[in-house]
């Protein structure tokens, strides 16, 4: 008899997404406890959402020449599999939305500036903001780096954006903001080997929309840390879903 795949994780110590901390920053106090509650039991998925149409992105953006068959394959892939017989709805869908967001990008390749950018693909695994009192996974894409003619480069990072559950420009941008002010961040902490972090180059891209928003000042962070702070102190109190059946809370 197969094992049975574990539907959540457990996570002891207070962590979330560069994304569920923009998100926890706009959020009702109801909205608030989901976003803990998700990032302390997170769902396990076999493919995450958008996954394909991220790495052609990566792909295409990490190719010094900016060859378009990486566009046309990640969308030849995603039609084909999309029509498979045996594609369950949710294969259907992400790769149809997989598809618009390849596309949403293309279109807006120019106004977003990458053209003149020199993108590098990312490690697999990235060390975490560390600084507050919950850790944030900031998970690049792409690191930027610009030439000077001291010789040392000035380096950003971007982060790809692909969610269409926010319906307001506002707390789009607002929470796109966020996101590259820990990009930012990121820079400071762990990519100064590289060169000099310029917040130009700190970016995250809102697929759909084919716009980005570049970081905020000390103000933010300082919204940062109090949220984490919050995060900790509910950290414990949070109990699973009803259907949880990951291991037991410590």
């Amino acid at each position: 008899m197969g094992i049975t795949e574990k539907r959540y994780g457990y996570r002891a110590n207070p962590q979330l997404s560069a994304a569920q901390i923009a998100a926890y920053l706009l959020a009702s106090p109801t909205r608030r406890k989901s976003i803990i509650r998700d990032a302390r039991f997170p769902k396990r998925s076999i493919v995450a959402q958008y996954s394909k149409a991220r790495e052609g992105l990566v792909s295409f953006l990490g190719d010094g020449t900016r060859s378009l068959h990486h566009l046309v394959d990640t969308t030849d892939y995603l039609e084909k599999r999309g029509n498979r017989a045996d594609a369950s709805d949710w294969l259907k869908r992400d790769s149809r939305m997989s598809i618009e967001a390849v596309a949403a990008f293309q279109r807006a390749y120019n106004k977003l500036g990458f053209r003149l950018l020199d993108c590098r693909e990312t490690p697999a695994r990235l060390p975490a903001l560390d600084e507050w009192a919950a850790k944030i996974s900031v998970d690049i894409d792409v690191t930027i780096h610009v030439p000077t003619e001291t010789g040392k480069d000035r380096i950003g990072a971007a982060i790809l954006l692909f969610s269409r559950g926010e319906s307001s420009e506002a707390k789009r941008i607002e929470q796109s903001k966020t996101i590259a002010s820990l990009i930012f961040r990121f820079c400071n902490r762990f990519m100064l080997d590289r060169g000099d972090p310029d917040k130009k180059l700190c970016l995250a891209v809102d697929v759909f929309t084919g716009s980005s928003q570049g970081p905020q000042g000390q103000r933010k962070l300082d919204h940062i840390r109090d949220a984490c702070e919050e995060i900790a102190a509910r950290w414990d109190t949070i109990n699973p879903p009803e259907d949880y059946d990951g291991p037991s809370p410590g």
